[in-house]
């Protein structure tokens, strides 16, 4: 009896779910250089319905870096909720008063 169920381990196809992931990324923060939107609305956009695990850690870890910022709040057009808008355009960034202090 022989056993036919074995599991390849192709370096390539490793590879390529990385560059995906990379990709995906670079989609997200040009996405949201473009379009204020909230995390669901955004994976929405992408292409990752009821998703938004797939986007939330880019986000956060962008607002940590100061890459990306919470703009202030939307509508989200698919739950029906206020919720935060986001954008990684400096544009559109709150200006900074802490100079004016001194």
């Amino acid at each position: 009896m022989s056993n036919t169920n074995t599991q390849s381990l192709n370096y390539n196809s490793y590879k390529q779910g990385k560059d995906t992931k990379k990709e995906d990324t670079k989609n997200l923060f040009n996405l949201l250089k473009n379009k204020t939107l909230s995390r669901r609305m955004a994976a929405t956009e992408l292409g990752f319905i009821d998703q938004t695990y797939m986007v939330t850690p880019c986000i956060l870890k962008w607002i940590k870096l100061g890459k990306a910022m919470v703009i202030g709040t939307i509508k989200c057009s698919r739950s029906g909720r206020i919720v935060e808008a986001i954008s990684t355009n400096p544009d559109l960034f709150p200006k900074s008063t802490q100079l004016k202090l001194f």
